[in-house]
């Protein structure tokens, strides 16, 4: 399995054992998983990533994902928007096996089916 494979099973397993709340983490540069604490006070329609983690990883974080739970197709909502003003970082959002990267174009969400192309290699081998 190779490290893109392993990183949406990560992200699919932890989404499911979350259900009904929202998962969320943290992807390393090197496309390892992190699955972290959400302390939202309302776990089911939102996350918030716990910051100690944040802190924690720092110098290491590619992206952060977070689960849209029992959606048959997560794409991402529009209050996900803010989030892509971090743009140092990569954005995923998915459940279960259906995963979507996301950014901003001129404050205009979009987003594509996350594939294997979303991933810098480079940054993944160092």
């Amino acid at each position: 399995m190779n490290k893109f494979e392993q990183l949406v099973n990560s992200m699919g397993n932890h989404s499911l054992a979350e259900y009904p709340k929202e998962a969320c983490g943290i992807i390393t540069k090197d496309l390892h998983y992190i699955p972290t604490k959400n302390i939202s006070k309302n776990p089911k329609n939102s996350f918030i990533i716990d910051p100690i983690a944040i802190v924690e990883h720092y110098d290491n974080i590619w992206g952060f994902f977070h689960s849209h739970p029992g959606s048959v197709d997560p794409i991402p909502s529009s209050r996900d928007l803010a989030s892509t003003s971090f743009t140092e970082y990569s954005f995923i959002v998915g459940f279960g096996n259906n995963f979507y990267k996301y950014w901003s174009v001129n404050e205009e969400l979009r987003f594509e089916k996350l594939n294997e192309h979303h991933i810098n290699y480079n940054a993944a081998n160092n």
